[in-house]
Formats: structure tokens, sequence, C-alpha cells
């Protein structure tokens, strides 16, 4: 599934919301970020594949934007936790990498696309 900017804008926001309602006593401590990332390098069709392993549970959500194009996409966690998708990018691309965990956002990891 392929997001514009605005609509990934929009679901952000609507995640923020909803993260931000209810009426949790809990502390509010930073989520870290996703944990054993790997981004390959593109494809001949100029995309490259990320991948994630666990740390988080089954649907969570990843969102993976491609901060020098505006685009992003986002995926839903497996049973363990982990994640694999695939965005359009090219070498030297910055990728922002966060989950959405238990209706809070991750802190961001930043990754650059690798050369071939």
């Amino acid at each position: 599934m392929r997001l514009t900017v605005s609509s990934l804008f929009s679901a952000l926001g609507l995640v923020a919301l909803l993260g931000s309602t209810g009426c949790d006593n809990t502390p509010t401590v930073p989520v870290p970020p996703p944990e054993q990332c790997a981004v390959d390098p593109p494809d001949g069709d100029g995309r490259c594949a990320v991948r994630c392993e666990g740390g988080y549970t089954a649907r969570d959500v990843a969102l993976v934007y491609n901060d020098n194009w505006g685009a992003g996409v986002m995926q839903e966690t497996e049973e363990d936790g982990s994640f694999e998708t695939q965005i359009e990018a090219t070498a030297g691309d910055v990728l922002l990498i966060q989950i959405k965990y238990d209706r809070r956002l991750s802190a961001e990891e930043a990754m650059t696309v690798p050369t071939e």
C-alpha cells in the first residue's frame, strides 16, 4: 500500500489522537526505537526491503517513511513482532522507521539506504 505525504500525516495524526485518549494512569516512558532493523540496497525496480526483528507484539503497526522522497508505507507486525516491507528508495536516502505500539509511537530510527 502506497501512501502520499498527506495521507501519512493523517494516519500519524490519527495514531497520535488515539494514543492521547483514555484514562490511563501509567507513567509515560519513551518506547525504544525498532530493534535489529536492516535495509537492503535498492533492487532493479528502485525498491528496497526493510526488515525489523521482534521486540513488539502481533498486529502493531510499522511506519517506514522515505524522508528524501516524502513517501511512506505502513505494515502490520507478524505474530513474533517482526515485519518486512518494501519502499521506493535510492542509495543514500534516509528512511525513518517507527512502530505504533500500545497506543504510542516508538522513537524514530533513521537508517540510510546502502549502495549495492
